[in-house]
């Protein structure tokens, strides 16, 4: 096994430590193996979806990045059939995207929201 390096913020390391002790993993490192199986997991079933697609995003952020998820949002106008802002906290809004068009362009919008250092969760679920 091939040991690296990894540089983690306070916060995420935090909330390794969290997870780590509530889940009984043994280690940091099955915790990261695992976390990096699911989202390996979760990338290769969107990439299984294609032609049309309805789906429902949802991403959170911070209020003082709401312009930015608007930026990504008008870029994607042709596909947006609905959004809703709530506003969570004083400094938490969630933004729910209902969407319609091809798979490849509803999941080129999920991977820019969830790319985006502007969000901090983002989860797609497709629509039968």
């Amino acid at each position: 096994m091939e040991v690296i390096s990894l540089s983690i913020d306070d916060q995420t390391l935090d909330k390794i430590e969290e997870i780590n002790e509530s889940a009984s993993f043994n280690g940091r490192s099955e915790l990261i193996r695992k976390a990096i199986e699911n989202l390996h997991q979760e990338t290769s079933d969107r990439e299984k979806l294609e032609g049309e697609l309805n789906a429902v995003i949802i991403a959170r952020h911070s209020h003082s990045k709401e312009q930015k998820i608007a930026e990504i949002a008008h870029k994607f106008d042709n596909i947006l059939t609905t959004q809703l802002h709530s506003k969570l906290t004083n400094d938490k809004c969630l933004e729910v995207f209902h969407t319609t068009g091809s798979a490849d362009r509803v999941i080129e919008f999920y991977n820019k929201l969830e790319g985006s250092k502007n969000t901090e969760s983002v989860n797609i679920l497709p629509q039968d």
